[in-house]
C-alpha cells in the first residue's frame, strides 16, 4: 500500500463495561495509541492499548482483572484491519477488525461514529479464554462492550 495520507491518534481513550447481575463496572484507559494509513481507496489501521492502563473506581477489582487477563503475559490488546477510505468522511459506518486480546485473535464488527472519532465493539470474553471474574459467586457477563473516543491528526 502506497501511503497517500497518514493519521496519528493524538488523544485516545477506551472504556470497557462489565456487568454483574446487580452491578455495572467500567474502567478507562487514556493510553490508546493508533495510526491510519490510506492510499487512494483503502485505509489500514492499528490501535493498541496497554491492558494495565485500565482503571476503575475499585482498585481490588482492577487487580483481579489484571490477573484474569494475564496482563504480565499479554500486556497489549490490539485491533487492526482495513476499510474503504470514504469511511473517514461518514457519520456512521461498520468495519471489521482483528482484535488480539489475551493471546487470542478474533474478528469483530466495529461501529464507527462521527467520522471515526468514536467507536464501539463488544468483546466475547469466553472466545478470548478469559476466566470471568465473579462477585458473590456470580460471574460477570460474557459480553464486554468497549467504547473508544479518538482524535486523529494528519
Amino acid at each position: 500500500m502506497e501511503t497517500l495520507m497518514a493519521l496519528v491518534l493524538t488523544v485516545g481513550q477506551a472504556t470497557y463495561h462489565v456487568k454483574y447481575t446487580f452491578k455495572n463496572v467500567e474502567a478507562t484507559s487514556s493510553e490508546v495509541k493508533g495510526k491510519i494509513n490510506c492510499d487512494a481507496k483503502e485505509c489500514e489501521f492499528l490501535l493498541a492499548v496497554p491492558v494495565k492502563s485500565f482503571v476503575s473506581s475499585d482498585s481490588n477489582r482492577d487487580l483481579n482483572m489484571l490477573q484474569v487477563t494475564e496482563a504480565e503475559k499479554y500486556p497489549v490488546a490490539t485491533a487492526k484491519g482495513k476499510f474503504p477510505k470514504d469511511v473517514l468522511s461518514q457519520k456512521d459506518a461498520k468495519i471489521e477488525a482483528q482484535v488480539e486480546f489475551h493471546g487470542v485473535t478474533k474478528t469483530y464488527s466495529i461501529s464507527l461514529m462521527d467520522k471515526a472519532e468514536k467507536a464501539k465493539l463488544v468483546l466475547d470474553l469466553d472466545a478470548h479464554k478469559i476466566e470471568r471474574p465473579s462477585l458473590f459467586g456470580i460471574k460477570i457477563k460474557n459480553e464486554m462492550p468497549v467504547d473508544f473516543n479518538l482524535k486523529w491528526k494528519g
